[in-house]
């Protein structure tokens, strides 16, 4: 249960730094007005709805069941 929740957690790490780095570069180097500030804001409400349902999946999922790749041909 604990292996997947730390892969998430080191991927929300990665992924928080390269979105500030964006967002950076967005405000520094990007168009002047208020578009910036607005795709900035959806992206940020889009990137925590995304990570709140995402969580909440893997917080419901049962992880002690085998996973089965028959389907596959393994």
């Amino acid at each position: 249960m604990i292996f997947p929740i730390i892969i998430f957690i080191l991927f929300l790490i990665v992924f928080a730094i390269f979105a500030a780095f964006a967002i950076y570069h967005a405000f520094h180097f990007g168009f002047v007005g208020d578009a910036t500030k607005y795709v900035t804001i959806v992206f940020v409400i889009f990137v925590l709805l995304v990570t709140i349902f995402t969580l909440i999946y893997i917080l419901g999922a049962d992880w002690s069941q085998d996973l089965d790749f028959s389907i596959f041909g393994f």
